[in-house]
Formats: structure tokens, sequence, C-alpha cells
């Protein structure tokens, strides 16, 4: 699962992008570039150009390497990486009419996705992890009412962009902190984030600086395949392109609802929301049974603890998802958290972060292994120790250390062999053409 692409949050400037990780977001299309926050520059003034019509074109590659010399079904050193493409138009700017922004990514994905086999975790090790495609991500309209009070967007979205995500916690690699690591097994296509965007409908209506209402409705399964595929357990080879749009499995909504506020020049950002999906899901302990819709409820705290100087500052944020639908859940509760220095060591760009979190199994899948005489799944535990290095304005790099304590929930591999906690190191690039 991926993080959000080059947009803002509504809230807190949330999302890091699969097309700049690690670096600020965008609010807005820029008046003009500046050449040294993007490796090509400006392209001999073409760039300056375009974006006087309008246009702003965003270029990014992301790199990592991980090892996991310890734990696990077995030891492995795995490359996975990214390149992603998109094109922001300012329709207003570009033809004078009263229209809003239409947006279009792509990305390309390569690699070797390894969280399943070897490491036999509930999420991915890391946020970029993915099938190996080119693929269409997002296609969308955008347009503000009201004063720009009320904001519609359509197309094809990733709803990871607005909905379950702490702006303190996409400092880390490990998908959990980003995408939580519930609705990434309770939901088909692990939701609707990248890189498999979504058919929707978001609103987004601001009543005030300290309040925001976010509601969205989507495909429950844009992909279309089953909910447990073994032969593609992610579901993105059937829509290897991205270009696959399904409505025959169900509905999902979203709601969430945004509190701002600052004390003594402390940000904190408090969320609360949930979603409900119309489909059917399989039953966690029979797999014969399906049940009649599913849901979940979310909080979110994120807040700024102290301030030291004029650029370091500690932030920190708590996260935690529920439901009571343990009978077609596999995760049935979930809490992350962690803290995040910015600017340590006196280097303005930098980031040093410690997070942990965990995610438990339903009590009715453990009752069926154990029926079943295997290990009955419990919880799972990760701790993540990551150190972002902004070298350029251009170019980061971020080493991270990760380790699992009893990865998903304690569970037999494909040789019978009980999967070993885990330590996994890893090196994450990113270069901003």
């Amino acid at each position: 699962m991926f993080p959000a692409a080059f947009s803002t949050a509504y809230a807190q400037p949330v999302p890091v992008s699969v097309l700049s990780a690690g670096v600020t977001p965008q609010q807005n299309i820029p008046d003009h570039i500046d050449p040294r926050t993007r490796l090509s520059g400006n392209w001999g003034g073409i760039r300056d150009w375009l974006l006087a019509q309008g246009i702003d074109i965003r270029i990014s590659d992301t790199n990592e390497f991980w090892s996991n010399p310890v734990g696990g079904a077995q030891a492995s050193s795995n490359y996975i990486g990214s390149t992603a493409v998109e094109m922001v138009t300012d329709l207003h700017t570009l033809t004078g009419l009263p229209l809003g922004t239409f947006d279009i990514s792509a990305m390309e994905i390569r690699g070797r996705p390894f969280s399943n086999t070897p490491l036999y975790v509930f999420n991915q090790t890391s946020n970029i992890e993915a099938d190996d495609n080119g693929r269409l991500y997002e296609l969308w309209y955008s347009q503000k009412f009201m004063g720009e009070r009320l904001a519609f967007r359509i197309g094809k979205l990733d709803l990871g962009h607005d909905f379950m995500i702490s702006g303190v916690g996409l400092n880390f690699l490990n998908a959990s902190f980003s995408w939580p690591i519930m609705p990434d097994n309770d939901l088909y296509d692990q939701g609707p984030v990248s890189p498999v965007a979504t058919p929707a409908i978001r609103l987004r209506y601001t009543l005030s600086p300290q309040w925001n209402f976010l509601f969205a409705a989507a495909d429950d399964n844009p992909v279309g395949g089953p909910f447990i595929n073994a032969r593609d357990p992610w579901n993105q080879n059937r829509d290897p392109g991205g270009t696959r749009f399904n409505f025959n499995t169900g509905a999902l909504f979203f709601g969430e609802v945004q509190y701002r506020r600052d004390i003594s020049g402390r940000q904190g950002t408090y969320k609360f929301g949930g979603y409900f999906d119309t489909g059917r899901f399989p039953d966690q302990s029979d797999l014969a049974k399906s049940h009649k819709t599913n849901w979940a409820i979310y909080g979110i705290a994120d807040q700024t603890l102290q301030h030291f100087g004029r650029i370091t500052e500690l932030d920190a944020f708590v996260r935690g998802n529920w439901t009571a639908d343990t009978d077609r859940n596999q995760i049935v509760y979930a809490v992350d958290g962690g803290f995040a220095l910015k600017g340590p060591f006196g280097r303005a760009g930098d980031v040093l972060g410690l997070g942990a979190g965990l995610g438990a199994a339903s009590p009715c899948l453990a009752r069926a292994d154990r029926r079943a005489g295997l290990p009955m799944q419990g919880t799972e535990y990760h701790l993540e120790l990551t150190y972002q290095v902004q070298i350029t304005p251009w170019f980061m790099l971020q080493p991270d250390i990760q380790g699992i304590v009893s990865p998903s929930g304690g569970i037999l591999d494909s040789k019978g062999e009980r999967v070993r906690d885990e330590a996994t190191f890893g090196l994450h690039s990113n270069v901003t053409f």
C-alpha cells in the first residue's frame, strides 16, 4: 500500500507522497518552479510557461533496499521501487472559465514484494510495496463552492489522502503507520488506497479554521476480484493497468470529523470517523459462509508536544481502530502511535521517528485455528526507528529499522514451521525531478 500522492489533507498537511515521500506536499500549483527543489530544474523555462497556463507536471522516483537477516520464514534481501508522474491542471487558469482542478497520475512499480513471503506479516513492511505493474493511479476533477468552503471531487480516487491518516505517522515507512493495518486486511483489495484507487465522490466542508467534515462514497472493489485470492493476494494483477472499473460488489462509505486547535503555538489535529461497506465478506471460521455489510470506527490525534528553538519540534500521534464484526474481519482492533523529532541536530529538513503498533486477530479466526489444530492467531506487534535525511531539497535518504513480534499473530509458514520474530533493515531514497 502506497502513501498518498501530491495533495493535502485538510486539517493538517498530511499525506506523504508516492511522488515525494518524505517531502512536504505542495498545497497548490505554484506560480513558478524553484529549480533548487527539483533535480531537472525548470526545463529551460518550460515549466514556468506551463505553470502560467495552469499546468504543473510532477515526477518522482523512489527506491528501497530491504534486508531481513533475522526471523521470518527465511533470511532475504529485496529491492522495490516506483516512478510516478502526475499532471495537475488548474482549468480556471487554462481556460478563464469558472472551473476547478483536473488531476491525472500514473506509476511504474518494480521489484519483488516480500512481506507476504517470507515475512508473513499482516501489513507491508514498506508503504511502496506492491505488485510489479505500470498503472493508472488517480484521475479526478475537483471544484470548490460556497467561497471555497465546500470542495467536491469525483473520479478515480485514493481515499487514503483524506481518511484514517495521521500526519505524524506518515514519517514512517511501515505501511501500517500510513494506511492502518485494520482496513488493509478487512476491506477488498486492501482498501481504496494506492496503488488501487477507486471510483468515488468525496466532499469536504470547512465550517471554520478549526472544523472540517469529510464524506466519501466509493466502489468497494474496483478490481472486481474475490476477497480471498491465493494466487494474487492483493488482487492487483487482475487489473495491472489500473483501468478496470467494477461496480458489482458493493458500496463503501467514509465519514470523518476533523478538529484543529493551537495551544500556545502547539498545533493539534484530532479526527474521528468510520466506514461502512455494503458488500459481502467471508466468515473467518468458515469460508463457505459470508456476511452482508462491514463497518469500523477510528480516532486519531496528532499533536505538537514541544518546540526547541527555531527549527526543532517534537510531535506525537496515536490512532485506534475497532470493529465489533468479529465474524467477518481478520483484524478486529489496532492501535499505533509514535514520536517524530523534526529538525534534529540542527538540520531543518531531517526527521527522527520512533513508532510502535499492534493489530489483533479476530477471536473467531483463533477458534477456527484451534479446531484445525493450528496455532491460534493472536496479536502482531511492530516497532520502527527511522531517520529522514534531507540531503538536498530534491533528494532524501531514509535508513530504517523495524521489528515484528509474532508475525500475523503467530502462524505457520508453507513448510509448517512457526514464523519467527523478525528484524528488518531498510534504506529508502526519493528523488523529485
